[in-house]
């Protein structure tokens, strides 16, 4: 999974970059009541494979380089926004697990949301920043350096919600969530 969500966000790097789209990013915290862990594990199962297949879906509008234009890759930026803006949404809004271990999982989820944002933030910068040819290589570098951080992120939070759970309901609800399959592969 995590070398799938890599490629996804590369994909989401490259079509940030290539149409120089930005925006402000919503900070706000949603608190909710504690989500039972079924409720809760198909709910982040459900919104990260679906920002991953939004991603995948964007990179396949590319398989051509006679595809690339402007106008496509800003509509591949605004789509790359509006899937990462959704995904946190959907993170914030799932609240904290009900498990023994449900806060220190919310906190993993919550800073690989702001890791996501930031990184986005980060690309932006790099792309306002990048005024000719000249500097494309190093701006690539820093675009990887931020899609390893994103992915990085992903993959510590993973770690955490699977590791954390102390009485296990998390990871039971988890390993039997169908929303869950692919993460689990």
């Amino acid at each position: 999974m995590v070398k799938k969500l890599s490629i996804a966000a590369a994909v989401l790097a490259l079509a940030v970059a290539a149409a120089g789209c930005g925006g402000g990013n919503d900070t706000t915290t949603t608190t909710a009541e504690a989500t039972p862990a079924g409720e809760w594990a198909d709910g982040f199962c459900t919104a990260v494979t679906t920002w991953e297949s939004a991603l995948k879906d964007i990179a396949s509008q590319f398989t051509d380089l006679s595809s690339f234009s402007q106008e496509g890759l800003q509509n591949a930026a605004d789509d790359a926004k509006s899937a990462t803006d959704q995904l946190v949404a959907d993170l914030k809004a799932l609240g904290t697990p009900d498990t023994q271990s449900g806060e220190e999982v919310k906190s993993s989820v919550d800073t690989f949301s702001t890791t996501i944002q930031s990184q986005l933030d980060s690309i932006q910068t790099t792309v306002d920043e990048t005024s000719g040819i000249a500097e494309l290589p190093a701006a690539a570098k820093k675009i990887t350096t931020s899609v390893t951080a994103m992915t990085t992120a992903f993959s510590d939070t993973w770690s955490t919600i699977q590791n954390a759970d102390v009485g296990g309901e998390l990871k039971d609800a988890l390993d039997s969530s169908s929303a869950c399959t692919d993460l689990r592969s």
